[in-house]
């Protein structure tokens, strides 16, 4: 089980790294940039989107949203929206409760794991940096 998580992980860190690479590269050609430098900058990006993403998820409270389709306890679901489609996305009324310590510790380990990816890719693109140099 754990061979197949590093596995689908490693896949996920090629496909963004290998993506990212390929974008910035095909778009530093477009704007006449040099390779390294559409690099540096596409890294850097991908990186702070990651941190600040990781960010979010940190500082997510330790309540839940918790859908139902309960007709009969609470009522119909309200219309509202634009030609009255409902907001949201869901049918039934939202409730809130507390999360699971399992959610909770997933979500931190989650935060954690998107922080050291960005982290990662920051520092991948100051490697691939010309302005500046690492050393």
């Amino acid at each position: 089980m754990i061979r197949a998580g590093l596995r689908r992980l490693l896949v996920v860190l090629v496909v963004v790294i290998g993506g990212t690479a390929a974008i910035s590269a095909a778009i530093g050609a477009l704007a006449g940039r040099s390779i390294p430098h559409a690099l540096a900058v596409g890294y850097y990006v991908v990186g702070a989107g990651s941190l600040v993403i990781s960010f979010a998820l940190g500082i997510r409270g330790p309540m839940r949203a918790d859908r139902t389709d309960d007709v009969q306890e609470y009522g119909p679901a309200p219309f509202g929206g634009i030609f009255g489609v409902p907001r949201g996305g869901h049918v039934g009324r939202r409730r809130r409760r507390k999360a699971t310590p399992e959610e909770r510790r997933e979500t931190r380990l989650a935060s954690l794991g998107l922080f050291a990816f960005g982290l990662l890719l920051v520092l991948l693109g100051a490697a691939f940096d010309p302005t500046h140099r690492v050393f």
